[in-house]
């Protein structure tokens, strides 16, 4: 095929990709548009003008217009020095923005912008060839269709449409619950929310919609303790008996939803056909699956707190949750200081300040010596100040302690204390694991899995 034509439908659509990528992980990309410097409410909306120019880029290179291809090669030249600014500023690691919440800022990634810049450029000095417009519409046809599959695929990439069952959580499949005063009928949903939960109020609507009976964790506390509940939102569905037929945490109105529908197959129950089949607890095969917070971050519609899929994400709670923003049976990784916060770069910070501390849980100053919190340094029983300790990366940490290799390889995002909370898998390929499914992928690559969390606290707000 001619060079031009070639040229113009992989640029095309690889600002397709980019441009769909972005709308439907808009968390990622605020959190992306920090590391070039965007902060508070320009980083929350910086999304809308890139998709736009992305978007007009790629419908000029596939329609063939020759000044698309210079504006392209500006643009992506222009990415290129913000991503090689952002490494001589200490930023390398940090998100790039550029295909979904993985993509990290390196001279890997700026020597493939330089090389997209080089093609376009390209593509603008090659002379235009005589090309029929069924040809180029064909092509411009081939770009769209790729750039729409990659999308759905990444989007379909760990986005769980259940809600979270675990077997050692809420009611036993099969157990009855007929404390609970619920109206008659084949499936009959309870709904478990608590006071200031924003995710609760969010989905109360649809729970009332589908008949749900609410119980709020401290008016209906006796309900709660009656059917085990780990916190809000939680989902419960009964038989007609009182039989528990599925549970489980949600945050959206699909994962809601999916606890009926559960509930109806578990019975033998069809859409459009009354009646079913005896209930037995031999009749529960819980399944492992992946922890539905994994949803916003990668290349996929953000699971939002409080919204549905594909909106900007809004304040999450931390009621049933290992640590703000997480909740599944994968444990935390070890952090000299308890709750694993990290930087950029994935050392050390601690949790309730984000202050710089050593791999033995001291704060340190720039030069890496041991000081209190006023500032002074720390002595030893001679007066002297006390030597640096090393400080090290807590997901390699976590490899050393356990004698496995660990690395990062994804992350997602939740709205924790005001600010985009960005949690990151720390991944292996052992089968040793601190805590939890053996099923758990995450957003580990290859054959790796997630051995523990870590997570990085934003100022992009929420």
């Amino acid at each position: 095929m001619l060079l031009d034509v070639v040229l113009a439908t992989l640029l095309g659509a690889v600002f397709l990709v980019s441009a769909g990528l972005k709308v439907a992980d808009r968390t990622g990309t605020a959190v992306a548009a920090a590391t070039y410097g965007l902060r508070g409410h320009l980083a929350r909306t910086v999304w809308l003008p890139l998709v736009l120019v992305e978007l007009a880029l790629a419908a000029g290179l596939l329609a063939g217009i020759r000044g698309a291809a210079w504006a392209a090669a500006a643009v992506l030249g222009a990415f290129g020095g913000a991503q090689a600014a952002a490494i001589a500023a200490g930023r390398g690691g940090a998100p790039c923005g550029c295909f979904g919440a993985r993509g990290r800022v390196s001279w890997g990634s700026a020597a493939r912008v330089a090389a997209l810049a080089g093609a376009a450029a390209l593509l603008a000095a090659t002379p235009a060839a005589s090309v029929s417009s069924a040809v180029r519409g064909g092509t411009a046809a081939a770009a769209v269709l790729v750039a729409t599959v990659l999308v759905l695929r990444a989007r379909s990439a760990g986005v769980p449409a259940g809600a979270l069952e675990l077997e050692e959580e809420g009611p036993a499949l099969g157990a009855r619950l007929e404390q609970l005063d619920l109206p008659a009928g084949e499936v009959r949903l309870a709904f478990f929310s608590a006071q200031g939960c924003r995710l609760c109020r969010a989905l109360h609507p649809q729970a009332e919609r589908m008949g749900a009976v609410s119980f709020d964790e401290i008016a209906d506390a006796m309900a709660w303790q009656v059917a085990d509940v780990p916190g809000a939102p939680f989902a419960v569905a009964l038989g007609a008996d009182g039989t528990v037929l599925a549970k489980g945490t949600v945050n959206t109105r699909r994962q809601l939803a999916s606890v009926v529908v559960t509930a109806r197959e578990r019975a033998g129950l069809e859409a459009d056909r009354p009646g079913g089949r005896e209930v037995t607890a031999a009749s529960f095969q819980p399944s492992s699956r992946r922890g539905f917070l994994a949803a916003a971050g990668g290349a996929v519609a953000a699971l939002t707190v409080g919204r549905t899929i594909g909106s900007f994400i809004t304040p999450g709670d931390a009621d049933a949750f290992h640590f703000c923003g997480h909740t599944f049976t994968t444990d935390s990784c070890p952090h000299p200081t308890g709750l694993p916060r990290i930087d950029r770069r994935g050392f050390p910070l601690r949790a309730h300040d984000g202050a710089t501390v050593d791999d033995l849980g001291r704060r340190i100053n720039a030069a890496g010596s041991p000081i209190h919190d006023d500032g002074s340094p720390m002595l030893d029983a001679d007066d002297r100040p006390l030597p640096p300790a090393t400080r090290t990366r807590i997901c390699k940490a976590a490899g050393k302690r356990f004698h496995i290799s660990t690395q990062v390889d994804g992350s997602w995002h939740r709205c924790c204390e005001g600010h985009v909370r960005r949690l990151m898998d720390c991944c292996t390929t052992a089968s040793h694991r601190i805590n939890g499914d053996r099923a758990l992928k995450g957003y580990c690559y290859a054959n790796r899995h997630v051995f523990c969390v870590m997570y990085f606290q934003t100022s992009v707000p929420c």
